[in-house]
């Protein structure tokens, strides 16, 4: 399946240019990000962090004062990521033309190559929340921002929408679909039937049922 053209440009934001201290400030919490994913912060030590940086444990306390520290910045700068990335990827203007079906495309498409690219990404940003209820607060409130933003972006398309509670409708697809990615992108806990097939059919096969569900036209792709 081609690139949705209405995403082609977007990527996780991050930091441009940086100072040397940020470089090694990134490289502990990119260190940090994978072995907390991989392993559990509980099993992971700030010596763990700082060999996988290829820095020294005084480089690690220089940065932050204790592992403890180091969750809760690598917990910012993934809210940060997020929240960034939600703001380039909602802006009306890069939907100018877009369907309700493109925009679910798109949707579907970016946050199944983002998972891929970047496993460890939402898996270090639970394990970081996992004992406080605060930010795990604060993880469902950038879940329902986007949700309003693609909310705001759908409804806007209300004439092409055939289900008679337009509203009701796409509170409950953004629902489905945000169910049948998690359980593609964590299966061993939650099986799926549909584990065997490609990304590409199972964005298609997805987008088939939220179309029909809706009562809209499925997008048009250049072969």
């Amino acid at each position: 399946m081609p690139r949705s053209k209405f995403i082609s440009d977007l990527h996780w934001v991050r930091e441009g240019q940086q100072s040397r201290s940020q470089k090694t400030q990134e490289a502990l919490l990119d260190a940090a990000e994978a072995l907390f994913s991989e392993q559990g912060a509980d099993a992971t030590c700030v010596a763990d962090v700082a060999k996988r940086a290829g820095c020294s444990v005084g480089a690690v306390y220089h940065h932050f004062r204790d592992k403890k520290a180091l969750l809760y910045a690598l917990f910012d700068r993934m809210s940060e990521q997020k929240s960034a990335t939600a703001r380039e990827a909602l802006d009306p203007s890069r939907w100018k033309g877009a369907s309700v079906a493109d925009i679910l495309h798109a949707y579907l498409e970016f946050s199944l190559a983002t998972a891929r690219e970047r496993p460890a990404f939402m898996r270090a940003g639970l394990e970081a929340s996992r004992n406080d209820p605060a930010l795990l607060e604060h993880l469902a409130d950038l879940h329902r921002e986007t949700n309003a933003g693609l909310t705001r972006l759908l409804l806007a398309r209300e004439p092409e929408i055939g289900h008679p509670e337009p509203k009701v409708a796409i509170g409950f697809v953004l629902d489905q679909l945000a169910a049948m990615m998690k359980t593609r992108l964590d299966n061993i806990l939650m099986p799926t039937e549909l584990s065997g097939i490609s990304d590409e059919q199972f964005i298609n096969e997805t987008l088939c049922s939220a179309c029909g569900y809706l009562q809209v036209a499925l997008p048009e792709h250049d072969d």
